[in-house]
């Protein structure tokens, strides 16, 4: 009686063995379909706002994605449809099905050729969308893809593209005087004063329609201008960008220079001038920075 339950026993063991699917083989996959597996297989970024390749809060991107055929058999005519519930992702496009055509077992096909640039034509692309001024950096914009063949057999997959803060860092770099009163380029008390600031950007990624806001809290400071924001436009990596094109002369044209205050006659000599520049460009991001000017 035993050795009969042990063959019982073996015998079991034996069926659940030939009926199991060896992961290797690539026929245990829930999502093939006579034969056919598609799946994600990756995406690129081929254009963004800043051309860093990076998808940052505020940015238009375009990517071209990947499709993957895990399968053993041939697929034909393949469409995919993407599209994301992401509530920080507006202008998603296209909403229609995308045509990838025939995927050969083992192969990868794309839509877009990839060739970088702003705002390209379509054929570069697979799908664009526009990332909102208020995502948080790490935020993970989930994107659904349904697929379909000619025979309708379809397969559903899904990827993140995650949204990274800004690789740029813009910083003051150095103010110059262009005019004052008595022409020596140097700080006095009573004097009304014209500055050029340079601002630098010391990080990795283009900043574009960068602004700049400078103040102070100086008591000794009066007539302070402007108040309102001065625009730098784009600075890219590692570049330095001057408002005023630093022409001297007396009370010259706002071209010349970034900002002016006086100085009261009764600042003493040696005071520090505190002043602060807060920094945002055209995707929200922003960036504080101060410098002092000493009067003499």
């Amino acid at each position: 009686m035993r050795y009969i339950i042990i063959s019982v026993i073996c015998a079991l063991v034996l069926t659940s063995c030939l009926k199991r699917d060896n992961p290797l083989d690539g026929k245990n996959d829930e999502n093939e379909k006579k034969g056919v597996v598609l799946k994600f297989d990756k995406y690129s970024v081929v254009s963004d706002d800043n051309g860093d390749k990076i998808v940052n809060k505020g940015e238009a991107v375009y990517l071209k994605i990947d499709l993957r055929n895990t399968g053993s058999n041939h697929a034909t005519a393949v469409y995919a449809t993407f599209s994301t519930t992401s509530s920080y992702i507006i202008d998603f496009y296209p909403t229609n099905s995308v045509y990838y055509g025939d995927i050969s077992a083992g192969n990868i096909q794309s839509t877009g050729y990839g060739v970088s640039g702003y705002a390209p034509t379509y054929s570069a692309y697979t799908i664009h969308f526009t990332v909102s001024n208020t995502t948080p950096a790490g935020t993970k914009i989930p994107i659904t893809i349904s697929m379909v063949d000619e025979n309708n057999n379809t397969w559903e997959d899904s990827f993140e593209v995650t949204v990274e803060a800004i690789k740029a860092q813009i910083k003051f770099d150095k103010s110059t005087v262009i005019c004052d009163n008595n022409g020596d380029k140097i700080i006095n008390k009573g004097e009304t004063v014209y500055l050029k600031i340079d601002l630098k950007n010391t990080g990795s990624s283009r900043a574009d329609d960068v602004e700049a806001t400078f103040s102070t809290t100086s008591s000794y400071i009066s007539g302070f201008s402007p108040i309102n924001s001065v625009y730098y436009g784009d600075i890219s990596a590692g570049n330095i960008q001057g408002i005023g094109n630093g022409t001297s002369g007396y009370a010259p044209n706002y071209s010349a220079y970034t900002i002016k205050f006086t100085v009261s006659n009764t600042t003493p000599t040696g005071a520090q001038i505190p002043i602060t520049i807060n920094i945002v460009d055209e995707c929200d991001n922003t960036w504080t920075s101060d410098f002092n000017v000493t009067v003499q």
